[in-house]
């Protein structure tokens, strides 16, 4: 998500509180089976993109700063209501930069990467595919930097993030590969965007080395959206890619009064959904089909999404419209996000769901 403003204070002590309470859950932690040869040798990537199917965002939980410090927290009820709720696909943003050492060899924080095997196992145990998504590294692309993060230079920030990867990968390498996917970078931009075509080629090949089956998700430059493709260069002979787009077309109904977004204040009252606006919902779309035809590449729309401070029925009519036209196109998606007030379908606090919302993206039988 387009994040750019640090939340409230006190997040360490919400990490402490937020891990301990959820360690304490009567979960067993599975032990990641051994490698096997690959049994989905046949399986291309647009099947792979097609079995993603409806999914959602945990969006608030470990890409804050630390877990808890935005509200979210990870819990077994999340993945079971994910599952209830009739979707296929978890996409799990992760803050990773904010757990890893800040000189070489960069080692990951085992704590929290436990956190991240428990999301992995939850959703494996459901039969539930699960997305690891890198997300924000706001020191690589040159922007403010929040709670926890460290100025260590970009150069070195493109280091560390290969080498983050390159333990993910060696972690993660015996999971199985059409379940649980590795998402390369979320919505490349500033001095990322600069050099994205040559660090996600070299990010491809260090995760290759112990993943090289593993269907693995790229977005393009320009904060992931349509626009971006043009611009996306993938290497030829790797045909385990799944390529994806965010849309949050109309912006200015689905982004109004946020508070991350500068000047989004006076779009409070957008309604939605009139001719235009529906036009502008499928324009990316459109672009995004004709570039994977173009280029023999599957899409996935890894976000899309309305703010709560739209007129609710108006979120309900965008988010059955936008479902609608991805899916008319073929492709699959994850909504933004599941388990948040500012956006989500599922009320944490009162486990339940907004049934309009969930309806919109979960039609009845």
């Amino acid at each position: 998500m387009l994040r750019m403003v640090a939340r409230l204070a006190g997040s360490l002590m919400l990490m402490a509180l937020g891990i301990a309470g959820a360690q304490a859950q009567n979960f067993v932690l599975k032990p990641f089976s051994e490698t096997r040869p690959p049994e989905i040798a046949g399986l291309t990537a647009a099947d792979q993109a097609k079995a993603l199917g409806r999914g959602v965002n945990f969006g608030g939980t470990l890409e804050a700063p630390s877990e808890g410090a935005w509200g979210g927290r990870l819990s077994t009820e999340l993945f079971a209501a994910v599952r209830e709720g009739g979707f296929q696909t978890i996409r799990l943003p992760v803050r990773f930069s904010s757990h890893a050492a800040v000189s070489a060899p960069y080692k990951l924080d085992e704590p929290f990467m436990k956190r991240v095997d428990f999301a992995i196992n939850n959703a494996l145990s459901r039969g539930l595919n699960i997305i690891i998504d890198f997300h924000h590294y706001h020191e690589m692309d040159g922007d403010p930097l929040e709670a926890e993060e460290v100025a260590i230079g970009v150069e070195m920030s493109r280091e560390r993030f290969l080498a983050i990867w390159e333990q993910l990968a060696r972690r993660y390498q015996s999971l199985p590969n059409d379940k649980v996917l590795f998402e390369l970078y979320n919505e490349p931009h500033g001095k990322t965007e600069e050099v994205w075509n040559e660090l996600l080629a070299q990010a491809l090949a260090v995760i290759r080395r112990t993943n090289p089956y593993r269907f693995l998700i790229v977005d393009p430059a320009e904060w992931s959206t349509a626009w971006g493709l043009g611009k996306l260069a993938i290497p030829a002979d790797d045909r385990r890619l799944i390529v994806t787009i965010h849309n949050y077309a109309p912006f200015k109904f689905t982004m109004q009064g946020a508070s991350w977004i500068e000047g989004s204040r006076p779009w409070l009252g957008t309604a939605c959904c009139e001719k235009a606006q529906i036009e502008e919902i499928r324009t990316p779309l459109d672009m995004a089909v004709e570039w994977g035809k173009k280029n023999d590449r599957p899409i996935f729309v890894g976000e899309f999404g309305s703010n709560s401070l739209a007129y609710y029925p108006d979120r309900v009519t965008y988010t059955r419209i936008m479902r609608e036209e991805i899916e008319g196109r073929g492709m699959s998606w994850a909504y933004w996000d599941f388990a948040s007030h500012e956006f989500g379908p599922w009320d944490p606090t009162t486990k339940s769901w907004l049934p309009e919302l969930h309806e919109a993206l979960v039609p009845k039988k």
